[in-house]
C-alpha cells in the first residue's frame, strides 16, 4: 500500500456516511421533508462511520504508524459509549426540549461502528500485520 495520508477520508464509506447525512438535514432543515424511520435513526447509524472516519485519518495524519493506523475494537467501543452516555443520557435530562433518550438509538450507533470497523478499522489492521511481518 502506498504512504497515502488522505487514506481514510478516500474510503467510499466515509463519503457515502456523510453524503446521506447532509443530504438527511437538507431534507429535514431546509425542505421540511421527515421520513419518520429515517429521521429517528438515519443519524444515529451514520453517526460512528462519520466520527471514527474524521478521529482515524486525524491519528493517521500524527501518529508515526500513518496510514496504517486503526481504530482498536476498545477504541471504537468506546466511542460507542461516550455517544451513548452523553446523548442517549446527559443530554436528554440537561435539554429535554432539544434530545430525547431512543435506547435504539445506541443498537444504530453500534451498527454504525461495526459497518466501520469492518470496513475500514479491519481493513487498516490487517495491512498494518502485514507491513509489521513483512518487516521481519
Amino acid at each position: 500500500m502506498s504512504e497515502d495520508k488522505l487514506y481514510t477520508f478516500k474510503h467510499p464509506l466515509f463519503w457515502v456516511s456523510l453524503i446521506l447525512f447532509l443530504i438527511n438535514q437538507i431534507l429535514e432543515r431546509i425542505y421540511g421533508v421527515y421520513i419518520p424511520f429515517i429521521h429517528a435513526y438515519l443519524d444515529d447509524l451514520l453517526c460512528m462511520p462519520i466520527v471514527l472516519g474524521i478521529a482515524t485519518q486525524i491519528l493517521q495524519w500524527i501518529h508515526p504508524a500513518g496510514n496504517f493506523y486503526y481504530l482498536s475494537k476498545s477504541h471504537i467501543a468506546i466511542a460507542i459509549v461516550i455517544f451513548s452516555v452523553i446523548f442517549e443520557g446527559v443530554l436528554p435530562i440537561t435539554d429535554p426540549a432539544n434530545f430525547t433518550s431512543d435506547f435504539l438509538d445506541i443498537g444504530f450507533y453500534i451498527v454504525g461502528a461495526l459497518i466501520f470497523y469492518r470496513l475500514i478499522a479491519r481493513k487498516s489492521k490487517k495491512q498494518w500485520e502485514e507491513r509489521v511481518n513483512h518487516k521481519k
